[in-house]
């Protein structure tokens, strides 16, 4: 496929590199203009960012399961998934948010029950596609790597006062930022082979109809 010609990887390399370049960018600036309720608040580059993302990736899953049948069954369940994570981002405005986080949680069981027979094969197709590597490295920094290397207990290790809070914020804070944005490289990345893929089924199909 030319998705993989030496030219457009470039540019994909060089694209993909301005967009860690500007979460870095966001990242020092919400350091350098700290806000009234202290650093790295709700209201800053890389919170917005971070919910920016989380509500751009359900959006494209939800929409590439609607043009790609194979993988619908898994891509739904990563929609809701990426769903709840944004509903998650406005605890601070929601007081009883984890109302509308169960009934979207009620909606992932049930796609999970109506899809059960096709969840294997397209569990398999869907994890056969490069870009789920992107998807799978974003998810282990955002979710589980974030959430451990911001433990107070390890910042305490290396502060003897309370002034690790502000280490803390930016390094899990920063990190959450990171790992969105490399899913969101593997969603573009997704969206790439797919479009490849449908252009050469239908080269293939003419070929043959000719």
């Amino acid at each position: 496929m030319k998705i993989y010609s030496p030219l457009f990887i470039a540019i994909r390399v060089v694209a993909y590199s301005l967009l860690i370049f500007g979460i870095a960018e966001a990242i020092f600036f919400d350091a350098a203009h700290p806000m009234e309720n202290g650093y790295f608040g709700e209201i800053t580059f890389t919170e917005i960012g971070q919910e920016l993302i989380l509500f751009i990736l359900f959006i494209f899953y939800l929409f590439l399961g609607f043009r790609w049948k194979e993988i619908q069954p898994v891509s739904n369940i990563v929609a809701v998934f990426f769903l709840i994570s944004f509903i998650r981002e406005f605890n601070f405005l929601v007081d009883k948010w984890i109302y509308p986080v169960l009934l979207v949680f009620a909606i992932a069981i049930w796609l999970i029950i109506r899809d059960f027979k096709k969840i294997r094969d397209a569990t398999i197709r869907f994890f056969s596609v490069p870009a789920s590597s992107w998807f799978l490295s974003g998810f282990l920094i955002t979710f589980i790597f974030s959430r451990l290397f911001g433990r107070s207990k390890f910042w305490q290790l290396l502060y003897h006062d309370e002034s690790y809070r502000l280490a803390k914020a930016a390094t899990e804070e920063g990190l959450e930022l990171l790992g969105d944005a490399i899913m969101l490289i593997g969603a573009i990345e997704f969206m790439i082979y797919f479009i490849a893929l449908k252009k050469f089924k239908n080269e293939k199909s003419e070929i043959k109809n000719n």
